[in-house]
């Protein structure tokens, strides 16, 4: 049995994958998803151009070209004679197999871990600040714990510490040993022998899994196998918002949306008691049987929960952006505005030509003179979710002088700009459906992409193709999408708008 980083990172995202991956039919994934190779592609290239730029200023043995079967010699020889650092190493020890993108030879002698990642090195926030302030990211302190495990038993390092080199080329320490968090006074490093001694219970079959849908699961290879079987045992994760860890909270009371549909509030308090059932407040719960009993039910039509008004203008706006993370672009803003007493609706997009910070300047300053050029106070803009508008934080702080934070502040103002997901739907309403994504939604409510893969992680590789070939088709392929996602909007916003003139 041998034991990998990347089955402790898997491990994290989905116990059920690393199961499936080691035991199940590799005939049951779905095809090769085109954004997770470009992903791995983008990582491996961002990794590649880090360590020609560091090798112009420290000393780098590269055993990358170096056979599998030679490698861990050559990092172990390496280390014994105190190379600076080591770029693409192995270590093995006992059931321990690690290969971390650099060894680090620090004062005292020993080597420490460095993992070089094209994401931020920290979880992030809605906020513009550097990420000082977020926690460490599970999924990279489980794999800096395998390599440093590796290290400790191999003799070369007596701390339970390491280092994420992230996209913006900041180092930022993980030391293993503090808190995860004042919530959970578990240190990272005792999460990573937790997690570590799940994959060898699992691997061993002394522990078993299941499937179960989460906010991640859409990229993964086993996606639309799970969700059938999901789907044939009723599972409790069906339900928006319940994802594996309250499933398994729940786990003793009951596993099935028709079951969790049963469980009144009487029963649940009791069991409370009785079962030992934690992180279940009463509002949490009243929540999930509520839609278990929805979904249950067989009914088509959303239920409203509470009275909300939407704003009355002559003009109204549906806002999208599409971005890329591998290259910390925003690529695209997408309007559709609809006039009063008008039936088309004009779509507006606002395209950067390439990946270069002069180009997302511009379309993003096009966005910005579209939107002063409106009449004052004569329109509402519709968008769902945060993200657009964290992500305008962040474009203010890189060009001011095309918008400023305040300039954001007054186009998110909610008197303005309502957030559909987290302003309406969120607060408002349930729906019979799987998750409250405006996908999901706006195809429970008839409308259809004109695209048969409309995703933002399909746009994103659709972008990349574009700068590379500059075909029209494939940019007209990304704006047709875009403008799809704001008419989705415009589906949905009417549909709750009968819902408050009810």
């Amino acid at each position: 049995m041998k034991i990998t980083a990347t089955d402790l990172y898997s491990y994290i995202k989905c116990p059920h994958r690393v199961w499936r991956d080691a035991f199940d039919d590799q005939s049951l994934k779905d095809l090769p998803n085109e954004f997770v190779q470009l992903l791995w592609e983008k990582g491996t290239t961002h990794e590649r151009e880090v360590i020609a730029r560091q090798k112009g200023e420290v000393e780098i043995l590269d055993l990358s070209s170096v056979s599998r079967a030679d490698r861990f010699e050559k990092t172990l020889e390496a280390m014994r004679n105190k190379v600076p650092y080591i770029y693409q190493g192995s270590l093995e020890v006992d059931e321990l197999v690690g290969k971390p993108d650099l060894l680090e030879l620090q004062p005292s002698g020993e080597y420490i871990p460095i993992d070089i990642k094209s994401g931020m090195g920290l979880e992030g926030s809605d906020s513009v600040e550097e990420d000082e302030d977020g926690k460490l990211k599970k999924d990279y302190a489980v794999q800096l714990g395998l390599y440093v495990d590796a290290l400790i038993r191999l003799g070369f390092l007596k701390q339970n510490f390491g280092r994420i080199l992230d996209s913006r080329g900041t180092l930022v320490d993980y030391d293993l040993n503090t808190p995860q968090g004042v919530k959970t006074p578990q240190t990272w490093w005792d999460l990573y022998l937790e997690v570590l001694g799940r994959v060898k219970a699992l691997y061993e079959k002394r522990i078993t899994t299941e499937p179960a849908l989460g906010s991640e699961c859409k990229l993964c290879e086993w996606y639309t196998n799970c969700k059938e079987q999901c789907v044939r045992s009723n599972c409790s994760t069906l339900i928006p918002e319940i994802g594996r860890s309250r499933k398994e909270a729940l786990r003793k009371l009951a596993t099935t949306v028709k079951d969790l549909a049963k469980v009144d509030m009487k029963s649940f308090l009791a069991a409370k008691k009785t079962l030992g059932i934690k992180g279940f407040a009463e509002k949490s719960f009243e929540k999930v049987n509520r839609r278990a009993r929805l979904l249950s039910s067989g009914q088509k039509d959303p239920v409203l929960l509470s009275s909300f008004t939407l704003p009355e203008r002559p003009i109204e706006l549906y806002f999208d952006i599409e971005t890329d993370p591998t290259q910390d672009i925003v690529y695209l803003h997408g309007v559709v505005e609809h006039r009063q007493g008008q039936e088309n609706k004009v779509f507006h997009a606002f395209v950067a030509r390439d990946v270069s910070r002069e180009e997302e300047r511009r379309a993003w300053a096009e966005f910005w003179a579209y939107i002063r050029a409106l009449p004052k106070d004569d329109w509402a803009m519709y968008y769902y979710s945060k993200y657009e508008r964290t992500q305008y934080r962040l474009l203010a702080e890189r060009y001011p002088d095309v918008a400023t934070q305040e300039d954001v502040a007054w186009l998110f103002d909610p008197v303005r700009t309502i957030d559909l997901y987290y302003d309406v739907v969120y607060r408002h309403t349930d729906w019979p459906t799987y998750n409250y994504s405006v996908k999901t939604l706006a195809q429970h409510l008839g409308f259809r992409w004109r695209d048969d893969n409309p995703s933002g992680a399909a746009s994103i590789q659709w972008f990349n193709q574009w700068c590379d070939t500059k075909d029209g088709k494939v940019l007209q392929r990304i704006l047709d999408y875009n403008e799809d996602d704001c008419l989705a909007m415009v589906v949905l916003k009417d549909r709750l708008q009968e819902f408050a003139q009810k």
